[in-house]
């Protein structure tokens, strides 16, 4: 089984924000809380984008940035919905935080390769599992983006740290995918751009790996069984890696 990062190594690293964003998180957000006061339901949708501004901007620069560990969006949410008077249970927190997640439409491409690689490793005979770290985005949200780029086709499983409830380098990711899968470690490969969120997690939990930095400067050094500057690249190394661990 493959374990695939998103940020930085299917696509890339930063995620463009547009003022016409607020806009679609409105409607979404309308649509996410029936019943509700009109009035109330556009006070907390203030609240939420006002709230989410840091945030968002800090995405803009990086995916990877802490603003995701310091500040989760159940949090946030949570925070906003108490502000509005109204109750901050999972389901409402979980129809806010996908109205909240902005769909990729025609601002994300996929970096070069990336549907080749996916491709790849199914003519390989493995299974490609989205396992990523994301802020507002659950697996359902994640699927809805690989429909639109065209990708689901290629994609057998999604773990995102929103379901697994941690942000890798925490193993739970990678745990919750081998559950889902129904396979060891040692059948996993991980592959990423970040050593300290992809590399040295799955080195500890007996994975092999390879380091891709299609979106990245090259890295000094890696403890990846692999290090390769683009998709096409990484496709062959894995290729060869499964070949030397048959051989």
């Amino acid at each position: 089984m493959a374990l695939i990062d998103v940020g930085g190594t299917l696509w890339p690293n930063s995620w463009p924000i547009r003022k016409a964003d607020a806009g679609g998180r409105r409607l979404r957000i309308r649509a996410a809380m029936p019943g509700i006061e009109p009035a109330t339901v556009e006070a907390l949708a203030d609240d939420l984008i006002e709230s989410s501004r840091p945030g968002d901007e800090a995405r803009t620069i990086s995916t990877e940035n802490l603003v995701s560990i310091n500040s989760p969006a159940e949090t946030l949410i949570t925070g906003c919905l108490s502000r509005s008077g109204l109750p901050a249970n999972a389901d409402t927190i979980r129809r806010i935080r996908r109205a909240m997640s902005i769909p990729v439409s025609d601002r994300m491409r996929p970096l070069p390769g990336a549907v080749e690689l996916l491709a790849a490793i199914h003519d390989l005979g493995m299974r490609n599992v989205i396992a990523s770290n994301t802020y507002w985005r659950d697996a359902d949200s994640y699927w809805e983006d690989f429909r639109q780029l065209g990708m689901a086709e290629h994609v057998d499983g999604i773990i995102t740290s929103v379901d697994a409830g941690h942000l890798k380098p925490h193993p739970a990711v990678f745990e919750m995918a081998m559950r889902w899968a129904g396979v060891t470690a040692e059948r996993c490969i991980v592959i990423g751009n970040r050593e300290e969120n992809d590399v040295v997690p799955a080195l500890a939990l007996g994975m092999r790996t390879i380091l891709v930095y299609p979106d990245d400067p090259k890295p000094v050094s890696s403890r990846a069984h692999a290090v390769v500057p683009d998709l096409w690249a990484c496709a062959g190394a894995l290729r060869d890696m499964l070949d030397s661990h048959e051989g």
